[in-house]
């Protein structure tokens, strides 16, 4: 099962990063759509927050563990909250399709 945690700053709301662990186990390694859908939306935001927000990060990945972190450094600036909320957005509709596969929670932070 792959546990999506999503990171909220305990004040305003406001969504910070997320969290990802663990594999979908929805077919075989290499052919499991799930953990793909789930990695390439994970993936496209931090790319695009690197690229386009000036946002300061911490990232951490293991390939070994499943891991996946992601949290911006205070409060995102506009765009990369507009970003991690449409990520956000991604991993409800995963969760909700794949339920037997994806499990989401919100965490504040």
């Amino acid at each position: 099962m792959t546990a999506i945690t999503v990171l909220c700053d305990k004040k305003s709301k406001t969504v910070k990063g997320f969290e990802i662990r663990g594999h979908a186990g929805w077919a075989n390694f290499g052919q499991d759509i799930v953990c793909a859908g789930v990695s390439v939306l994970a993936i496209n935001t931090q790319n695009a927050i690197e690229r386009f927000c000036e946002d300061k990060f911490e990232q951490t990945y293991d390939e070994k563990k499943g891991l996946m972190r992601f949290v911006i450094e205070g409060l995102p600036g506009h765009d990369a909250e507009l970003l991690l909320e449409a990520g956000r957005l991604g991993f409800e509709e995963i969760a909700a399709q794949y339920d037997e596969f994806v499990s989401m929670k919100i965490k504040e932070v």
